[in-house]
């Protein structure tokens, strides 16, 4: 039993590195210039049509125009590639966890920070329910669809 499920991992952590979109830059470069991606399937979920509108609702009051956590990335792409700079992070904004030595992107960060209830801040979006103020998860969905395929334009 247990080598099945062994190999039943396995076999869906194949599956799934396979199915990756190459990783994009700010600049547009890897996945294209922005655009919508290449062949068949599911639409790209991109920054611009999928993942900007949520953070304006959700995350606009920070970040957009006062730069709180010295990103804007509800309104500028290009944050989304700024490492994280503060400490007081979620762990999972860190590739060494707990350590919190080895930053991620902004971009990176913001699935776990909406996970873990740190975002929007203030919000008390840890309980349950979530208070409308918060990301859904449906929203939640969305931005780790687009950090899943290298936080396209």
């Amino acid at each position: 039993m247990r080598s099945l499920s062994i190999t039943a991992f396995a076999l869906a952590a194949v599956a799934a590195s396979g199915c990756a979109p190459d990783a994009t830059t700010p600049d547009g470069g890897g996945g294209g210039s922005g655009g919508a991606g290449g062949g068949g399937g599911a639409a790209l979920v991109t920054y611009t049509k999928d993942v900007k509108p949520i953070f304006m609702v959700k995350c606009a009051t920070c970040h957009t125009t006062e730069g709180a956590g010295a990103h804007n990335i509800g309104t500028t792409y290009a944050d989304a590639f700024k490492l994280v700079m503060t400490p007081d992070a979620p762990s999972g904004c860190f590739k060494d966890g707990d350590a919190k030595t080895m930053p991620k992107t902004i971009g990176e960060c913001t699935l776990p920070a909406i996970m873990e209830g740190w975002m929007p801040m203030a919000m008390g979006c840890f309980n349950t329910p979530r208070p409308p103020e918060c990301v859904s998860v449906a929203e939640q969905d969305v931005v780790a669809a687009w950090i899943a395929a290298g936080m396209p334009q």
